[in-house]
């Protein structure tokens, strides 16, 4: 009988250790959940913070000026020019720092590449523009499964020409953008230049896709 007694104490003690380790694994787990969770949000904080303070309004080309004409290949080794485009409809150039490195640049692509119907849809076109080698611009969109074009200026002189050229950047950023869009109607003339800072919600999608509309609007 003791005996007994004693071994329904240690299954009492034995459950009570394992209740206690299951409520130190489920707080634990709950405090790992939250650190990334606060993490997460401060990456996403600081990228946007960085793009603010890195991107001012572009400068150099106006509203209202006319577009300089260009001709690059995108990812898949198609050629897109200015004049081609236009002749389809208004054209919105979004000009990014760098597809390789740049990481608010990378996940901007992604989500106007996810929303690219809907860009389409406003009677208009969008296409990406870095400065990044044709070799670096078709490795980001085969990882990251891209659909928009992503034109590579790898000589700089579409971002020349925009007056886009960044105005800080040492080593392998030399030569690379400023973050900035403009749109551009099918006569060629620059009607909006749309801030476009972020890469979560809609935001950035409908200021393109009012923008395109806008030009859609001006015909020739």
């Amino acid at each position: 009988m003791e005996n007994l007694t004693e071994q329904l104490t240690n299954m009492r003690k034995a459950q009570t250790r394992a209740g206690h380790t299951r409520r130190i694994t489920v707080k634990n787990s709950t405090v790992v959940s939250t650190i990334w969770a606060l993490l997460i949000a401060a990456l996403i904080a600081s990228l946007k913070t960085l793009a603010q303070e890195e991107t001012p309004q572009p400068g150099g080309i106006r509203v209202g000026d006319r577009a300089p004409l260009f001709t690059l290949k995108d990812q898949n080794d198609r050629e897109f020019s200015l004049e081609a485009m236009l002749k389809k409809g208004p054209v919105a150039l979004v000009f990014v720092r760098s597809v390789q490195w740049c990481a608010y640049c990378q996940l901007q692509t992604v989500q106007l590449s996810q929303n690219l119907e809907k860009i389409q849809a406003a009677g208009g076109q969008a296409v990406m523009v870095c400065y990044d080698s044709p070799e670096k611009v078709k490795r980001f969109a085969e990882r990251g499964k891209v659909k928009i074009p992503v034109l590579s200026d790898s000589d700089s002189k579409t971002i020349e020409a925009y007056g886009m050229r960044a105005k800080t950047g040492a080593g392998e950023q030399v030569g690379s953008s400023q973050h900035g869009t403009f749109v551009i109607d099918q006569s060629g003339i620059i009607r909006s230049k749309p801030y476009l800072t972020s890469f979560e919600g809609d935001e950035a999608v409908n200021a393109l896709a009012s923008a395109l509309k806008d030009a859609n609007s001006r015909k020739p």
